[in-house]
């Protein structure tokens, strides 16, 4: 059972990042994010979806989706559901659906339209089974569409979604040839090619607001993508100059946390280092 938040946990819920709230407040992160998503508050940095977000969309999962923006499966969904996109993959009636064998004799002999009119299935989601099953397509006596050197020269650059909407055709079925010759989802590249070794050092060394200035990556991608990881953010040590190591035992360390901008505790621990007692 989540445990009850008091008033002030929730007052920064959304202010500040869930794996800073939950260390600073010894809750789990998995309650926070609960918390604040059962309250429908945003997460900290959250920036509007941009179009660039939107059109992953129905492209991968919802889960692939939130770790590219950095927002949860549960903000993806309710973002594709707003604009009535729907989700990637085999919804859970599709994959329920079990063929039988006189559905399975229709297959390259009916439209692929007809079939799911049928069955009560998406188009793509019998295309897909047939096409697992090696049989050619039916479509009022033609054969089946052929490739033209400039619609394969679009996979790898645009998403799925974009390919099949140019072509008129099922989704699933720009990722079968996509995956038949070998070509990474785009989407999954860029995610990479944002990712580097050198943006991932920077992650808690530095703000997200500074990483996310430097790199170009919105902040809430830097911030969701810390804390899926685990990456907590190193407190800035102060260096201490010999007029304010003068000023310990001198005044409170109330007084000196004030003037130099750190917290007491950290004049309090400096002070006993240095074996100096307190005012």
């Amino acid at each position: 059972m989540a445990p009850k938040l008091s008033a002030a946990i929730l007052r920064q819920l959304g202010k500040i990042p869930d794996t800073d709230l939950a260390e600073r407040t010894g809750i789990s992160v998995k309650d926070v994010q609960a918390a604040r998503q059962l309250r429908g508050i945003r997460p900290a940095g959250w920036t509007t979806w941009t179009k660039k977000e939107i059109k992953l969309l129905g492209t991968m999962s919802d889960v692939d989706v939130g770790k590219i923006v950095g927002v949860t499966k549960t903000a993806v969904a309710r973002k594709r559901q707003e604009l009535g996109i729907e989700s990637y993959g085999y919804s859970r009636k599709e994959a329920r659906h079990r063929w039988t064998k006189k559905q399975v004799a229709w297959l390259g002999k009916l439209p692929d339209a007809e079939i799911a009119r049928r069955v009560e299935l998406d188009t793509t989601t019998v295309a897909s089974k047939r096409e697992s099953m090696g049989i050619p397509s039916v479509r009022k006596g033609r054969p089946a569409r052929k490739w033209t050197k400039r619609e394969l020269g679009w996979l790898g650059k645009l998403s799925d979604a974009e390919i099949a909407r140019r072509m008129g055709t099922g989704r699933r079925k720009v990722i079968a040839k996509r995956q038949a010759l070998g070509i990474e989802n785009p989407t999954v590249a860029a995610a990479k090619e944002r990712w580097t070794p050198q943006v991932i050092k920077m992650l808690g060394k530095m703000p997200d607001a500074e990483v996310s200035r430097k790199t170009g990556i919105p902040i809430s991608a830097v911030s969701g993508y810390r804390s899926r990881h685990g990456i907590r953010i190193s407190p800035k040590r102060h260096t201490w100059t010999p007029a304010e190591i003068k000023m310990l035992g001198v005044k409170s360390d109330a007084e000196i946390a004030k003037m130099i901008g750190i917290k007491p505790n950290s004049v309090a621990a400096k002070r006993r280092s240095l074996k100096i007692p307190t005012t």
